[in-house]
């Protein structure tokens, strides 16, 4: 039976298991220099399928499936989680594009320093009187009514933190992968960009 209504349980389990999916693909691609053949393969896979192109599952299968968590209802019965799962391993993918270092922040940081997508956003432009792209596409997420509109918005803003220079701008992709699920049902889709509000217009340490 499809899930209808959004669950905080799946919401945590799912969370932790697309995080260590990103971090197993991080470690490969920045312990040693240009990454493993393998890692680099997986994001290139995983880069194309958010293109815009039908989804290649039999292409991204293994990368998304292998070792889908027991906690976790099974992928047909709970679309939505498949949903977000997907989509935060494909935006991760475009963020750790060439980089060096690992995009994903350690989930081991105090609540408080956890780089929400909220937060990541912030430190684009953290000068908000120059920041209107920013929460010109922030705004545009909020007010598009369908799920691929939002990771479109997502994926440009998720460009403008690769772009930012010598800043490095992480996520915390245990949290995404949670927004991602909540935001599909529309009794709790709401209150991810509420969060996302108070975050970015909170003061944080950059």
């Amino acid at each position: 039976m499809t899930r209808r209504f959004f669950s905080r349980d799946v919401a945590k389990a799912l969370g932790y298991f697309v995080n260590g999916k990103i971090f197993g693909l991080q470690n490969e691609y920045t312990g040693r220099d240009g990454g493993t053949p393998a890692s680099r393969a997986a994001l290139a896979r995983l880069r194309r399928d958010l293109d815009g192109s039908a989804p290649a599952w039999m292409l991204i299968g293994g990368d998304l499936f292998d070792g889908w968590s027991q906690s976790l209802p099974p992928a047909e019965d709970d679309p939505a989680a498949l949903r977000a799962a997907k989509t935060a391993m494909e935006l991760y993918a475009v963020h750790q594009q060439s980089k060096g270092y690992g995009v994903a922040q350690d989930t081991g940081s105090a609540r408080a320093d956890r780089m929400t997508f909220g937060r990541a956003c912030r430190l684009i432009q953290p000068d908000l009187e120059h920041a209107n792209g920013v929460i010109g596409k922030l705004k545009s997420a909020e007010a598009v009514p369908d799920f691929e509109g939002v990771v479109r918005n997502m994926r440009a803003l998720i460009m403008l933190m690769r772009s930012v220079g010598e800043r490095r701008i992480t996520i915390d992709y245990r949290s995404l992968t949670q927004d991602l699920y909540q935001m599909q049902f529309p009794e709790a889709r709401s209150d991810v960009f509420l969060r996302w509000s108070m975050d970015y217009h909170s003061k944080i340490k950059q």
